[in-house]
């Protein structure tokens, strides 16, 4: 079963509690991630190798994301020297085992996910067997023979996986997945050399730039919120902040990315409907979920104010009676939040169009 089809078939039935909503908030009011996306994350298991300059944002940020299980594989040591490019590490760790140390900080930072540490090397013989349990690897080693242990893995496990290298202010990047056509071996077919951070030298900034560039082309293969670069091989200039990048030849992308899955359930009521609800004065409670600012120049008849990230932090209000029909701008947020605060009432619906559409439709 390939990673798509897991995650499509998992998701659907993990639940996210009333503290997992406070903390992603920002996320399910987006669109494109909302609350299936966020269930998406919260399935995928996901393999770094290396907690170093790469590797700290990658963790920083997936975990922030909420992927559900993180797996990291590095045997190095935290050495003072590493502490200004590797901030998921203190001063205090140096001499520590970096998964180790990464995983503690991790766990700190989300109680909501699994943090796995592996403190050893990733190497031809271990490759396949820490990769088989995840559905994508993110690279965050500078071993040049460790990118052809993972291209060989991968292919062989259907796996994808994220690609950056870093040589002082430059670095590049994209994705690799060999059922696509896009491995590293097709693109490096022989091994070369290359000089490490500490024989180059490396700037904090930059390597969260990169590391974080690769977190979003994991929540991308996870939520399909957009295309991964599969097969675009981005090479970016940090001081210049110039970005240039060409196709692999060949390469097929997926068409699994966007479904009808990743939309929010539909719980959605016509502005005619509403009105007519109010009309007749059935026990129906409107909440605006916008700004105070917008509330204010204009709002539905007895509509309450209540802000989305309210609605996600607190759940519905305590004295909600009867039918409740949320309202944002144009419908999009409403729609998110109806779909996750269906535990809490059936009885919920968004006004489809939102105010934009109740504000036009009477001014008619």
């Amino acid at each position: 079963m390939s990673y798509l089809s897991r995650i499509a078939q998992t998701h659907a039935s993990l639940d996210l509690s009333r503290e997992e909503l406070a903390y992603y908030a920002r996320h399910i009011l987006l669109p494109k991630i909302g609350l299936v996306g966020q269930r998406k994350l919260k399935a995928a298991r996901v393999l770094i190798v290396g907690a170093g300059g790469l590797g700290c944002p990658v963790l920083q940020a997936l975990a922030g994301a909420g992927v559900g299980r993180l797996t990291v594989v590095d045997g190095d040591q935290v050495a003072i020297s590493n502490l200004s490019r590797q901030w998921l590490h203190r001063y205090a760790d140096a001499g520590c085992n970096k998964a180790e140390s990464a995983a503690s900080a991790l766990r700190a930072l989300n109680p909501f996910i699994e943090v796995a540490a592996h403190p050893e090397m990733l190497t031809a013989e271990n490759a396949q067997a820490l990769i088989e349990s995840h559905d994508l690897v993110v690279d965050a080693t500078d071993v040049i023979d460790a990118r052809y242990w993972i291209d060989e893995a991968c292919e062989a496990l259907d796996c994808p996986w994220v690609h950056a290298a870093l040589y002082r202010e430059c670095a590049q990047l994209t994705v690799f997945w060999a059922s696509c056509g896009a491995s590293f071996r097709k693109l490096y077919p022989e091994p070369s050399e290359a000089p490490s951070c500490s024989g180059a030298g490396m700037l904090g900034a930059s390597a969260s730039l990169v590391g974080n560039l690769q977190a979003l082309e994991a929540i991308k293969l996870i939520t399909g919120n957009a295309v991964p670069k599969i097969g675009d091989l981005v090479s970016l200039d940090a001081t210049g902040l110039c970005l240039q990048s060409f196709k692999i030849p060949e390469v097929i992308l997926p068409s699994a990315y966007k479904d009808e899955s990743s939309r929010p359930s539909t719980r959605a009521m016509s502005v005619d409907s509403l009105q007519q609800a109010l009309s007749i004065h059935e026990a129906v409670q409107v909440l605006d979920l916008r700004s105070q600012s917008l509330y204010d120049e204009g709002t539905i008849k007895g509509a309450v104010h209540y802000p989305a990230e309210k609605a996600l932090e607190e759940g519905l209000p305590s004295n909600t009676q009867g039918k409740v029909v949320l309202v944002c701008e144009e419908g999009l947020i409403s729609a998110i939040l109806a779909d996750a605060l269906q535990h809490e009432s059936e009885a919920i619906d968004y006004l489809e169009g939102g105010w934009q559409a109740w504000s036009v439709l009477n001014s008619l």
